[in-house]
């Protein structure tokens, strides 16, 4: 929405709202996506699903197993207070296209030298029953969230604000669970507060601590994201976890190249020597 050099200033750092064309495209209707979670469903781990009537603070992976099957939540998914998860859609050449136009655009935005941080675009399709939470979390890729059906408030809190994501919380993202971020009351003041219908999409920074409410509609929504290079950030706080357990206070990434890059080449020795490691107790 704004010139490309305001969005290049804020990609990976703060939150911005962008506009797209999807909302009425027939690969995203309901009937489509349930094709597209039957496919996903023969891939390891590319499904996920909560149902209930989950908090802010609730984790990942805590709440009861649905007993219901993928197709039925779907099908009953305007009472079934359900989340639904498809990772790895882009497998389908159709929605690879889509996948690829988003790629450009990001891309453009980020331009030639940032272009060269940027991998591994990823599509996944969230569905989601009326009034259900998504709670509190932040992510490693830079996204973002893309509103097809219905509508949502999304609050994006500042990736570098210490007081709502601390240093501890993303060295244990990165080398213990994906769920370590943990809310804190005073992030929601502190927050971006965005409404979302279709046609609408916001940029989700690295890091950026999120929640979304839904509303009184069912939606449905695509996280489209890149990954940066492990070196940048992911291998330095993993190297700065494994210091604070010896005791010492390692510097946050950014502060020395030089330190992050041997941070980050320690890293990469070790998870090299336990892969050889294995393949040599095999």
């Amino acid at each position: 929405m704004d010139p490309i050099e305001e969005c290049r200033r804020h990609l990976h750092r703060s939150p911005f709202e962008a506009k797209h064309s999807l909302a009425n495209h027939p690969l995203f209707s309901i009937d489509a996506l349930a094709a597209v979670a039957e496919e996903a469903m023969k891939r390891k781990d590319d499904v996920y699903v909560d149902v209930g009537d989950l908090s802010l603070t609730d984790k990942w992976g805590t709440t009861p197993k649905p007993d219901m099957t993928i197709h039925e939540i779907i099908d009953r998914i305007e009472t079934a207070g359900a989340w639904l998860v498809m990772k790895h859609v882009e497998k389908n050449p159709a929605y690879r296209e889509v996948l690829d136009e988003f790629e450009t655009f990001v891309r453009d935005i980020a331009g030639p030298e940032g272009s060269k941080l940027l991998s591994n675009a990823e599509m996944l399709i969230f569905i989601t029953s009326p009034r259900r939470k998504t709670p509190y979390h932040f992510d490693a890729e830079p996204n973002f969230l893309v509103q097809i059906h219905g509508a949502k408030d999304l609050w994006v809190c500042d990736p570098n604000d210490r007081t709502i994501t601390t240093e501890e919380e993303i060295e244990q993202y990165y080398s213990v669970s994906i769920t370590a971020g943990t809310y804190k009351p005073h992030a929601e003041k502190a927050a971006h507060k965005f409404t979302l219908e279709p046609g609408d999409a916001v940029h989700i920074p690295t890091h950026g601590a999120h929640w979304v409410q839904n509303h009184d509609d069912v939606s449905v929504s695509l996280s489209l994201n890149m990954e940066f290079p492990n070196w940048l950030h992911a291998n330095v706080y993993r190297a700065n976890h494994m210091m604070r357990r010896f005791g010492m206070s390692p510097r946050p990434p950014g502060q020395s190249v030089l330190a992050d890059r041997s941070k980050s080449a320690m890293i990469s020795s070790l998870r090299m020597a336990k892969r050889l490691a294995k393949r040599g107790a095999a």
